[in-house]
């Protein structure tokens, strides 16, 4: 088992160096409003939950979510992309969206968590990503998020 701190972003809303080279041409940024941003971390909470994916930190953050996921090296391309697929689908699901839609962006970020000093200082780091955005807090993540996450005393790993 391996600690990833995992970062996916929101259609269109960051430009890679793929699209730089090829010349894709960005549409409109999906910035979530602080309902939709309430209503995915329910649907993650849900696939965190029914799966029994182990998450010690997340937060989500109006055009990307960080978490802190644990599994195994080969098992964590099919976790993230899970996740983001299934959040897609309920979300398309509760909004009658039956056209193309793209909620995320087609990658997601990742890196090793190796140490305990590295794991508080990521948890701190995605516990205050909002801060750091300049967004207000969103009082109404907290329970949603504690529904999902395990605690680093459950894990016997570092």
């Amino acid at each position: 088992m391996r600690i990833y701190h995992i970062v996916w972003v929101t259609h269109n809303s960051r430009i890679s160096e793929r699209m730089i080279t090829y010349r894709v041409k960005r549409g409109e940024p999906l910035l979530l409003t602080s309902d939709e941003e309430v209503e995915i971390t329910e649907f993650i909470r849900d696939i965190v939950v029914e799966n029994g994916y182990v998450v010690l930190a997340y937060n989500i953050c109006r055009d990307h979510v960080h978490l802190i996921l644990v599994c195994e090296e080969e098992k964590r391309d099919f976790i993230v992309g899970h996740i983001k697929g299934k959040a897609t689908h309920l979300f398309k699901k509760v909004h009658d969206i039956e056209t193309t839609f793209h909620l995320w962006g087609q990658k997601y970020n990742y890196t090793e968590i190796r140490d305990n000093t590295q794991l508080f200082n990521t948890i701190q780091y995605i516990r205050y990503n909002r801060r750091k955005h300049n967004l207000p807090p969103n009082p109404r993540l907290r329970a949603i998020v504690l529904q999902m996450l395990k605690s680093i005393e459950d894990l016997e790993l570092l």
